[in-house]
């Protein structure tokens, strides 16, 4: 298959409002879309992200979903290491702080290819559940995690700012 029919495909993951069956059930089944956006690095397309709440606008301190659809083959470990990297940049957590979080990755997050998805359903006060397109996977209930893995896309500092911004909505048609 061609890459450009590939990233087609892909792309199709979020034509619908639908989420994995085993996610709604968890998570309940009102949830709307406050943006979406391609995390890119040079001319490499990573993954599209979306971004849902209850409203459609993020609020923090309210439940919201992050849903990653995968554009490119790539391991657990690169994932942990980049995803790590960053909270440490934003948040400066402790070293130990820093290495729990890793083991507690390394037993949730998989290798992923094109196509695949992973969510994170971010509960404040709480701690974030990951899933993937097929399977409830494990959760890490410690808020100051939930508060640095959401970080990573969304706040001010974020390496990614235009996408940042996709992702709240800022600059879209609103009914």
């Amino acid at each position: 298959m061609p890459a450009r029919a590939a990233l087609d495909d892909v792309s199709s993951l979020f034509q619908s409002p639908d989420l994995p069956e085993h996610v709604v059930a968890q998570t309940g089944s009102t949830w709307k879309v406050c943006g979406e956006g391609v995390f890119s690095w040079s001319v490499f397309k990573f993954y599209r992200i979306r971004l849902l709440s209850r409203t459609g606008h993020f609020d923090a301190s309210q439940p919201h979903l992050l849903d990653l659809a995968y554009l490119r083959k790539l391991s657990a470990q690169q994932i942990i290491t980049i995803s790590l990297q960053e909270i440490q940049r934003l948040m400066a957590p402790s070293s130990e702080q820093l290495a729990s979080w890793r083991h507690a990755l390394e037993a949730i997050v998989p290798d992923v290819g094109l196509g695949d998805r992973l969510l994170g359903w971010f509960v404040p006060g709480k701690g974030v559940y990951f899933f993937s397109a097929h399977a409830a996977l494990e959760a890490i209930l410690e808020p100051a995690f939930a508060k640095a893995f959401a970080a990573i896309w969304l706040d001010p500092n974020t390496q990614r700012p235009a996408l940042r911004l996709a992702l709240l909505g800022v600059g879209r048609d609103t009914p």
